[in-house]
């Protein structure tokens, strides 16, 4: 009679076997938990600051003018006076015809030392983790200072550039996103 069973060859080749297996499966796991935070740190940073640089266009899109301080660091605009009266057809206040002025001053404000953005009209910061200098070694600005905020002219109309650099240090790496637009000044004379 003849026993039925393993070898110990067989044995230590299977076992060998389902040890790679369970190691590469772990490898890969390990792998897509790293891949999973530097990617929900990217969407985190992204989402914000982006959302904070759609508002300072927007904004500065329906400005009556606007002005620049010389390092480019503060963005001073005034915005159109409302009608008084609601319109009957949308219920909202409308722009005053001609468009004038409101007569208050407000301010974007870049400040490198907090990192952030703040909107004067009403004391929040809007952008997180602006960095001075460009962080990214392919750029030819690289690890050199740059201006957030310029004026510009699209053919005979006033425009504003905004240049913001973003950067977020995380267990995976350095994370930074780089906003750039520029938007014309449309109710600027």
């Amino acid at each position: 009679m003849r026993r039925r069973g393993f070898t110990m060859v067989e044995l230590t080749t299977g076992l060998s076997v389902m040890m790679f297996v369970v190691l590469g499966s772990l490898s890969l796991l390990a792998y897509g938990v790293r891949f999973y935070g530097k990617t929900y740190s990217k969407t985190n940073l992204n989402t914000g600051n982006e959302q904070g640089l759609r508002r300072i266009i927007e904004t500065l899109r329906s400005a009556t003018s606007v002005a620049i301080n010389s390092d480019g660091t503060v963005i001073t605009y005034t915005l159109p006076k409302l009608n008084t009266t609601n319109d009957a057809v949308t219920g909202e206040k409308e722009l005053a015809d001609p468009v004038v002025s409101d007569g208050v001053v407000r301010t974007f404000t870049v400040n490198f030392t907090t990192g952030k953005v703040t909107d004067s009209s009403s004391g929040r910061v809007i952008v997180k983790n602006v960095t001075r200098t460009d962080p990214e070694p392919t750029s030819s600005q690289y690890n050199q200072q740059y201006v957030p905020f310029q004026m510009t002219s699209i053919g005979s109309i006033k425009g504003v550039t905004v240049n913001l650099i973003t950067l977020e240090k995380t267990s995976s790496g350095t994370n930074y996103l780089r906003l750039k637009t520029t938007t014309v000044v449309r109710n600027s004379p």
